[in-house]
């Protein structure tokens, strides 16, 4: 066999065989082709040394060069086509070298030579760097918790704007907004009455307390103004950074109690007013409890939770909540609270190895400490087996009992 025959082929437009490349299929004549290689390497030269030290970094990057053509009576429609492998697709394709084989490579560089005194050719000088396993572009991996904060953020923006759309004040008398202002003012303090014992930061705590008393003050004022009934509300309840660092789960709990609180009876929608009135009062009180589950949301994702269970029933009595609300909610501010729900699904518990709960028989009575050897191989979730299961005597465990599997 002659060293012609080990050279590459492939076909061309007219079915031809022919020594030459191709890249992403597209083949080209080879008049000459280069390549560049080595090492990576940097050399140290120490005084009163004569021999140096040669630093080897890994191999260096080939590169592969070709000056090529292509030729005949349509060799404007190959030059196009070859154009296009080369500059229109991301990321790297394949190249078959005639010397060198296959190869996974970016065009890094190309050149076209055009004459007329060349008439029906044209001319090519290429250069590909390799890239073998380099993908079509960086992937970015976003953390569970960033990505469903940005999801309450979007959502919290489209349901302000819903609100804003279908809340009316304009013109209505003073006892048409009394519902919306006493609905405002009530989940302001039952919200306020459920994270006070959670806020053991004093300065927190004042500051929690005269910003819900400032929103009752102004409620009758608040509610006349779309763009501030809801931010003034979300506003009142920021700023608890201490809280939420000490106990999220029992932030996210007092959340979706307040969530819950029951606004006093409307009169009859008998008049248009009154039913302006009810329209308003609904739209209100939907956006409140948006921006509370919206929180409970974003905070589910800071939680440490004990065990696979109870991060999942936490997780899905949000996303209970969510579901209410997107049945409710109108076109701006649906995708929006749908998309929320599925990132806070997928980013609770996510992928963490959290604990189960198991049901245990111990027939025979013994000390917690005992029992929380037996089952972890220390003592440190003891005083979980007795607060768990509400042992009033620590020195007797008997009985039915829930404990955490040992992951």
């Amino acid at each position: 066999m002659s060293w012609r025959d080990t050279l590459r082929k492939v076909t061309l437009p007219d079915g031809r065989r022919a020594i030459g490349a191709s890249f992403r299929g597209v083949p080209f004549f080879v008049a000459s082709a280069d390549r560049t290689g080595g090492r990576r390497t940097v050399t140290h030269e120490f005084p009163l040394r004569d021999d140096p030290f040669v630093e080897d970094l890994g191999r260096r990057a080939r590169t592969f060069s070709f000056d090529g053509y292509l030729l005949g009576d349509d060799y404007v429609r190959q030059r196009d086509a070859l154009l296009s492998a080369l500059e229109d697709s991301a990321g790297p394709g394949e190249l078959i070298h005639p010397y060198h084989g296959v190869r996974r490579v970016v065009c890094t560089q190309v050149s076209v030579r055009e004459a007329i005194a060349d008439g029906g050719m044209v001319t090519f000088s290429i250069e590909f760097a390799e890239a073998p396993t380099q993908a079509v572009a960086p992937v970015a991996e976003s953390h569970p918790t960033e990505t469903v904060s940005a999801s309450a953020a979007a959502a919290a923006a489209a349901s302000s704007q819903s609100f804003e759309a279908a809340y009316e004040p304009d013109d209505l008398p003073s006892f048409a907004l009394e519902s919306a202002e006493s609905a405002l003012t009530t989940i302001a303090e039952a919200t306020q009455l459920a994270l006070a014992p959670l806020v053991h930061s004093e300065q927190e705590l004042a500051l929690l307390a005269a910003r819900v008393r400032l929103l009752t003050l102004e409620a009758s004022s608040i509610v006349r103004d779309p763009a501030e009934a809801v931010s003034r509300f979300t506003a009142a309840f920021s700023g608890l950074e201490e809280a939420i660092a000490d106990a999220p789960g029992a932030i996210v709990q007092a959340l979706i109690s307040a969530y819950g609180t029951e606004t006093e009876p409307l009169a009859p929608a008998t008049t248009s007013t009154r039913e302006r009135e009810h329209a308003n009062h609904a739209a209100l009180v939907a956006a409140i409890r948006r921006s509370l589950v919206f929180e409970a949301a974003r905070l589910a994702t800071l939680v440490e939770w004990e065990s696979h269970d109870q991060a999942i029933e936490a997780r899905n009595e949000i996303a209970d909540l969510l579901d209410e609300q997107a049945a409710e909610a109108d076109d701006t501010a649906y995708p929006a609270i749908v998309q929320l729900r599925a990132d806070l699904v997928a980013a609770v518990p996510g992928d963490a190895e959290l604990a189960r709960i198991l049901t245990i028989e111990q027939r025979v009575p013994v000390p917690s400490l005992v029992l929380a050897h037996r089952l972890y191989g220390s003592v440190d979730l003891e005083e979980d087996i007795v607060s768990r299961n509400r042992i009033r005597h620590p020195g007797v465990c008997a009985g039915t009992l829930t404990v955490l599997s040992g992951v």
